[in-house]
């Protein structure tokens, strides 16, 4: 890869930390194996793909085909959205190069993106092995054997997995990529990440995890996501989900989302809801619309600001 093509996906990667526009299906994916590389799909799925480690990390998930239904759809709503996910499609964009002939794949291959806090991805799909090697290969990466697939580092720093099934993508010298296989112990196993996957559904097409113990934290939240469902017609809601400490910390949440759903706030017309019981799941929900566009808070960071705002 170039150094001006490094730059731009670097570039593209400090973008993703506030968020990677992410996306998904108005027919969304479920735990099953997809159709195009044997791999697991659907947000539950794909959660048990990472690493217990990375609890405390920003995790966001795509429904990459499902993004590229709903981008055909209504492009004037989820024009947004048409990265995928995926970092190479935005320097592709940028470099007005075809991602398939600079790397070996594009998004047609991918069914499912997972970004891993500012700088790894995961994705899943259906890969040519050979394809992606020599394409990073002309890139000026370097190749080596990995368990189940090859692995390709650039002397600079960034490493590249791939398998048949998997794509696994770090920026940085010091991180390896995200694991080809699911781990032993993953995000998935924790109950708080199980009850807020629940609240956000798995019949998402794009959501947010914003990291347990992270930068990210409330003193009344242990966890919270938010996602995003769409209709057949194509009409689209998110949903944030906050797995609350306690009652009271329940309460002091909801009035704290409440206060932008006041009328000619941004999300005026949004219902919350405090809750119930001993640690309750506070959950705020709005259209998606032109001002509120599939993905928004991912750049904006308003509601997880709100949230963090009293701690």
């Amino acid at each position: 890869m170039t150094g001006n093509g490094r730059r731009v996906l670097r570039g593209i990667a400090a973008t993703a930390l506030v968020g990677v526009l992410g996306a998904g299906a108005a027919a969304c994916g479920d735990d099953s194996a997809d159709s195009a590389g044997g791999s697991p799909a659907g947000l539950t799925a794909v959660l048990g793909t990472v690493s217990e480690a990375d609890a405390g990390a920003l995790l966001t998930y795509t429904d990459v085909t499902a993004t590229r239904r709903l981008v055909k759809q209504d492009k004037k709503l989820y024009g947004g959205l048409a990265t995928y996910g995926i970092p190479e499609v935005a320097q592709a964009g940028y470099e007005n190069r075809p991602l398939k002939d600079t790397h070996g794949f594009d998004e047609n291959d991918v069914t499912t993106a997972l970004q891993v806090g500012s700088d790894r991805w995961r994705l899943t799909g259906g890969f040519d092995v050979d394809a992606v090697t020599d394409g990073m290969k002309k890139l000026g990466y370097a190749e080596s054997a990995t368990d189940g697939g090859a692995l390709l580092k650039d002397p600079k720093g960034g490493r590249v997995a791939v398998s048949a099934s998997v794509r696994a993508l770090s920026l940085s010298p010091d991180t390896p990529p995200p694991a080809l296989a699911a781990p032993e112990k993953s995000v998935a196993d924790d109950p708080a990440y199980q009850a807020v996957a629940r609240c956000v559904g798995d019949a998402t097409y794009y959501a947010t995890f914003y990291g347990k113990g992270g930068e990210n934290r409330t003193p009344d939240v242990t966890l919270y996501a938010i996602g995003a469902t769409a209709k057949a017609d194509g009409t689209s809601r998110e949903r944030l989900c906050a797995l609350t400490v306690s009652a009271e910390g329940a309460r002091r949440t909801a009035d704290t989302l409440r206060s932008a759903t006041a009328s000619g706030e941004r999300f005026a017309g949004a219902t919350v809801d405090a809750g119930s019981g001993d640690t309750p799941m506070v959950t705020m929900e709005w259209a998606n619309g032109p001002r509120t566009l599939p993905g928004d808070q991912n750049r904006t960071m308003q509601l997880p600001k709100l949230l963090m705002s009293g701690r």
